[in-house]
Protein backbone atom coordinates (compact mmCIF):
# COMPACT_ATOMS: atom_id res chain seq x y z
CA UNK A 1 0.00 0.00 0.00
CA UNK A 2 1.35 3.14 -1.01
CA UNK A 3 1.90 5.66 1.85
CA UNK A 4 0.60 9.25 1.49
CA UNK A 5 0.35 12.28 3.64
CA UNK A 6 -3.34 12.36 5.12
CA UNK A 7 -5.36 15.22 5.89
CA UNK A 8 -6.78 15.90 8.97
CA UNK A 9 -10.02 17.64 8.17
CA UNK A 10 -11.68 18.11 4.80
CA UNK A 11 -14.09 20.96 4.31
CA UNK A 12 -16.94 20.91 1.98
CA UNK A 13 -18.29 23.83 0.29
CA UNK A 14 -21.26 24.65 -2.11
CA UNK A 15 -19.31 27.52 -3.69
CA UNK A 16 -16.33 29.74 -3.25
CA UNK A 17 -14.75 32.33 -5.14
CA UNK A 18 -11.54 29.79 -5.11
CA UNK A 19 -10.89 26.75 -3.07
CA UNK A 20 -7.04 28.19 -2.73
CA UNK A 21 -8.40 31.36 -0.54
CA UNK A 22 -9.93 29.56 1.92
CA UNK A 23 -8.14 28.59 5.02
CA UNK A 24 -8.64 25.09 6.73
CA UNK A 25 -9.16 24.53 10.69
CA UNK A 26 -6.41 22.42 10.63
CA UNK A 27 -2.85 21.59 8.60
CA UNK A 28 -2.51 19.51 6.50
CA UNK A 29 -6.41 20.44 5.39
CA UNK A 30 -8.65 19.69 2.02
CA UNK A 31 -10.81 22.44 0.81
CA UNK A 32 -13.34 20.93 -1.24
CA UNK A 33 -16.09 23.85 -3.19
CA UNK A 34 -18.70 22.13 -5.71
CA UNK A 35 -18.07 25.44 -7.57
CA UNK A 36 -15.67 27.93 -8.10
CA UNK A 37 -16.65 31.51 -8.92
CA UNK A 38 -13.43 32.52 -9.49
CA UNK A 39 -11.41 29.35 -9.87
CA UNK A 40 -7.19 30.23 -10.68
CA UNK A 41 -4.94 28.16 -12.93
CA UNK A 42 -1.54 28.62 -13.68
CA UNK A 43 -2.24 30.91 -16.67
CA UNK A 44 -5.46 32.50 -15.37
CA UNK A 45 -8.93 31.66 -14.50
CA UNK A 46 -9.90 28.08 -14.18
CA UNK A 47 -13.86 27.58 -15.29
CA UNK A 48 -14.85 25.57 -12.11
CA UNK A 49 -18.58 24.70 -13.01
CA UNK A 50 -21.19 22.18 -10.73
CA UNK A 51 -20.13 18.60 -11.88
CA UNK A 52 -16.42 18.99 -11.76
CA UNK A 53 -13.72 17.97 -8.83
CA UNK A 54 -11.78 21.32 -7.17
CA UNK A 55 -9.49 21.02 -4.12
CA UNK A 56 -7.00 22.69 -2.13
CA UNK A 57 -4.67 20.66 0.04
CA UNK A 58 -3.00 22.88 2.42
CA UNK A 59 0.03 21.72 4.62
CA UNK A 60 3.14 23.65 6.09
CA UNK A 61 5.53 22.98 4.51
CA UNK A 62 8.82 24.37 2.96
CA UNK A 63 9.20 25.89 -0.03
CA UNK A 64 8.43 23.91 -3.04
CA UNK A 65 10.58 22.62 -5.77
CA UNK A 66 9.43 23.09 -9.16
CA UNK A 67 9.52 19.51 -9.75
CA UNK A 68 6.29 19.41 -6.96
CA UNK A 69 3.53 20.11 -10.06
CA UNK A 70 5.00 17.29 -11.75
CA UNK A 71 4.84 14.83 -9.08
CA UNK A 72 1.35 15.82 -7.88
CA UNK A 73 0.55 15.29 -11.75
CA UNK A 74 1.96 11.98 -11.70
CA UNK A 75 0.14 10.40 -8.85
CA UNK A 76 -3.63 11.95 -9.32
CA UNK A 77 -3.08 10.63 -13.00
CA UNK A 78 -2.20 7.03 -11.96
CA UNK A 79 -4.79 7.53 -8.51
CA UNK A 80 -8.07 9.34 -11.18
CA UNK A 81 -7.46 6.02 -13.89
CA UNK A 82 -7.80 3.49 -11.43
CA UNK A 83 -11.56 4.58 -11.41
CA UNK A 84 -12.03 4.76 -15.01
CA UNK A 85 -13.81 1.43 -16.54
CA UNK A 86 -15.01 1.31 -19.73
CA UNK A 87 -15.97 -2.32 -21.54
CA UNK A 88 -13.89 -2.01 -24.65
CA UNK A 89 -11.79 1.22 -23.67
CA UNK A 90 -9.47 2.01 -20.64
CA UNK A 91 -8.25 6.04 -21.28
CA UNK A 92 -4.34 6.60 -20.64
CA UNK A 93 -4.54 10.26 -18.49
CA UNK A 94 -1.24 11.69 -19.56
CA UNK A 95 1.20 14.42 -18.08
CA UNK A 96 1.51 17.53 -19.91
CA UNK A 97 4.75 18.91 -18.14
CA UNK A 98 4.23 20.92 -15.93
CA UNK A 99 1.20 20.80 -14.45
CA UNK A 100 -1.53 19.65 -16.98
CA UNK A 101 -3.66 16.65 -17.13
CA UNK A 102 -4.82 15.29 -20.49
CA UNK A 103 -6.84 12.50 -22.21
CA UNK A 104 -6.17 12.25 -26.08
CA UNK A 105 -5.74 15.81 -26.69
CA UNK A 106 -8.39 17.26 -24.21
CA UNK A 107 -7.05 18.77 -20.86
CA UNK A 108 -9.25 17.17 -18.16
CA UNK A 109 -7.41 18.96 -15.50
CA UNK A 110 -4.78 21.06 -13.78
CA UNK A 111 -2.97 21.65 -10.90
CA UNK A 112 -1.31 25.09 -9.11
CA UNK A 113 0.95 25.37 -6.24
CA UNK A 114 1.54 28.29 -4.22
CA UNK A 115 3.44 28.88 -1.25
CA UNK A 116 2.91 31.77 1.53
CA UNK A 117 3.81 32.70 5.28
CA UNK A 118 5.11 28.79 5.55
CA UNK A 119 2.15 27.12 3.95
CA UNK A 120 2.03 25.22 0.85
CA UNK A 121 -1.03 25.33 -1.05
CA UNK A 122 -1.36 22.68 -4.05
CA UNK A 123 -5.15 23.17 -5.79
CA UNK A 124 -6.34 20.99 -8.44
CA UNK A 125 -9.42 20.85 -10.61
CA UNK A 126 -10.42 17.74 -12.81
CA UNK A 127 -13.41 17.92 -15.43
CA UNK A 128 -15.91 14.53 -14.14
CA UNK A 129 -19.66 15.56 -15.12
CA UNK A 130 -19.37 19.17 -15.87
CA UNK A 131 -19.60 21.39 -19.16
CA UNK A 132 -15.51 21.43 -20.40
CA UNK A 133 -14.51 24.55 -22.63
CA UNK A 134 -13.38 24.03 -26.37
CA UNK A 135 -10.32 22.21 -25.92
CA UNK A 136 -11.44 20.09 -22.64
CA UNK A 137 -12.03 16.69 -21.84
CA UNK A 138 -14.32 15.75 -19.19
CA UNK A 139 -13.97 11.73 -17.14
CA UNK A 140 -17.65 11.12 -17.90
CA UNK A 141 -16.75 11.19 -21.74
CA UNK A 142 -14.92 8.47 -21.04
CA UNK A 143 -16.88 6.10 -18.97
CA UNK A 144 -16.91 7.42 -15.39
CA UNK A 145 -20.32 6.56 -13.70
CA UNK A 146 -19.35 7.18 -10.42
CA UNK A 147 -19.49 9.32 -7.70
CA UNK A 148 -17.36 12.94 -6.99
CA UNK A 149 -16.65 11.70 -3.93
CA UNK A 150 -14.54 8.92 -5.57
CA UNK A 151 -11.93 11.25 -7.65
CA UNK A 152 -12.12 13.73 -4.64
CA UNK A 153 -10.43 10.70 -2.21
CA UNK A 154 -8.37 10.15 -5.70
CA UNK A 155 -6.74 13.43 -5.43
CA UNK A 156 -6.40 13.91 -1.96
CA UNK A 157 -4.33 10.72 -2.47
CA UNK A 158 -2.30 11.17 -5.43
CA UNK A 159 -1.18 14.68 -3.53
CA UNK A 160 -0.19 13.10 -0.08
CA UNK A 161 1.79 10.44 -2.38
CA UNK A 162 3.74 13.12 -3.71
CA UNK A 163 4.27 14.92 -0.93
CA UNK A 164 5.53 11.74 1.08
CA UNK A 165 7.34 10.01 -1.86
CA UNK A 166 7.60 12.36 -4.87
CA UNK A 167 10.25 10.17 -6.28
CA UNK A 168 7.63 7.55 -6.94
CA UNK A 169 5.12 9.97 -8.54
CA UNK A 170 7.95 11.43 -11.12
CA UNK A 171 8.56 8.35 -12.63
CA UNK A 172 4.47 8.01 -12.76
CA UNK A 173 4.49 11.25 -14.76
CA UNK A 174 7.95 10.19 -16.59
CA UNK A 175 5.86 7.48 -18.07
CA UNK A 176 2.49 9.50 -18.85
CA UNK A 177 4.87 12.08 -20.38
CA UNK A 178 3.25 13.77 -23.87
CA UNK A 179 5.45 15.81 -24.41
CA UNK A 180 7.69 13.17 -25.42
CA UNK A 181 8.78 13.43 -29.23
CA UNK A 182 6.57 16.31 -30.01
CA UNK A 183 8.17 20.03 -30.89
CA UNK A 184 7.73 22.63 -27.96
CA UNK A 185 7.81 25.98 -27.75
CA UNK A 186 8.85 26.59 -23.67
CA UNK A 187 9.52 29.41 -21.78
CA UNK A 188 12.07 29.34 -19.41
CA UNK A 189 13.63 31.78 -17.11
CA UNK A 190 15.89 32.80 -19.69
CA UNK A 191 13.85 33.40 -22.45
CA UNK A 192 12.35 30.85 -25.06
CA UNK A 193 13.31 27.78 -26.16
CA UNK A 194 12.20 25.58 -29.22
CA UNK A 195 13.01 22.22 -30.04
CA UNK A 196 11.93 18.58 -29.59
CA UNK A 197 10.71 17.81 -25.68
CA UNK A 198 13.18 14.66 -25.25
CA UNK A 199 11.14 13.66 -21.99
CA UNK A 200 11.26 14.28 -18.12
CA UNK A 201 14.54 13.60 -15.66
CA UNK A 202 14.10 12.05 -12.51
CA UNK A 203 13.81 15.40 -11.02
CA UNK A 204 11.01 16.26 -13.18
CA UNK A 205 12.72 18.77 -15.51
CA UNK A 206 11.87 18.46 -18.94
CA UNK A 207 14.54 17.99 -21.62
CA UNK A 208 14.50 19.68 -24.93
CA UNK A 209 16.97 19.07 -28.09
CA UNK A 210 17.40 22.21 -29.87
CA UNK A 211 19.86 22.79 -32.45
CA UNK A 212 22.33 23.72 -29.62
CA UNK A 213 22.27 20.95 -27.81
CA UNK A 214 19.91 19.52 -24.51
CA UNK A 215 18.68 21.72 -22.32
CA UNK A 216 17.32 20.73 -18.80
CA UNK A 217 14.16 22.62 -18.23
CA UNK A 218 12.93 23.30 -14.61
CA UNK A 219 10.85 26.66 -15.31
CA UNK A 220 8.41 27.87 -16.10
CA UNK A 221 5.59 26.72 -19.27
CA UNK A 222 5.03 25.42 -22.45
CA UNK A 223 3.56 28.36 -24.62
CA UNK A 224 2.87 26.20 -27.95
CA UNK A 225 3.14 22.42 -28.60
CA UNK A 226 2.54 20.10 -32.00
CA UNK A 227 2.85 16.12 -31.68
CA UNK A 228 0.71 15.99 -35.28
CA UNK A 229 3.70 15.19 -37.07
CA UNK A 230 3.84 12.32 -35.43
CA UNK A 231 0.63 10.74 -34.63
CA UNK A 232 2.61 7.84 -32.30
CA UNK A 233 3.22 10.72 -29.57
CA UNK A 234 -0.54 11.04 -29.15
CA UNK A 235 -1.98 7.01 -29.94
CA UNK A 236 0.61 5.01 -28.26
CA UNK A 237 0.50 3.69 -25.47
CA UNK A 238 3.48 4.42 -22.31
CA UNK A 239 6.17 1.80 -22.09
CA UNK A 240 7.34 1.32 -18.57
CA UNK A 241 10.51 -0.47 -20.03
CA UNK A 242 11.67 2.32 -22.49
CA UNK A 243 12.09 4.96 -20.64
CA UNK A 244 15.33 6.62 -21.00
CA UNK A 245 16.41 8.39 -17.45
CA UNK A 246 20.43 9.66 -17.32
CA UNK A 247 20.42 12.15 -14.38
CA UNK A 248 20.54 10.43 -10.91
CA UNK A 249 17.75 10.61 -9.10
CA UNK A 250 17.13 12.61 -5.51
CA UNK A 251 16.77 11.10 -2.13
CA UNK A 252 13.11 10.53 -1.42
CA UNK A 253 13.92 13.04 1.71
CA UNK A 254 15.57 15.91 -0.31
CA UNK A 255 12.94 16.12 -2.22
CA UNK A 256 10.16 16.05 0.13
CA UNK A 257 12.09 19.16 2.05
CA UNK A 258 12.18 21.23 -1.03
Amino acid sequence: MEAFLKPRCIEVYDHVESTMDVEPPELPGVVIALTQLRGRGRSGRWISPRGGAWLTFSASRGPPGSWLPVAVGGCVAEEVERLLQRERYKPIIRVKWPNDLYIDRGKVGGILVVYKNGVLKIGVGINVYNAVPPGGAKLSAYGYKRSLADIYLAIIKGIGRALVSPEDCLWEASRRDMLRECKVVVSTERGILEGIALGLTPSGALLVETKNGVSRVECCGIISWDCMGDTKAWNKTPNLNNISLQEKNIPSRQLAEG
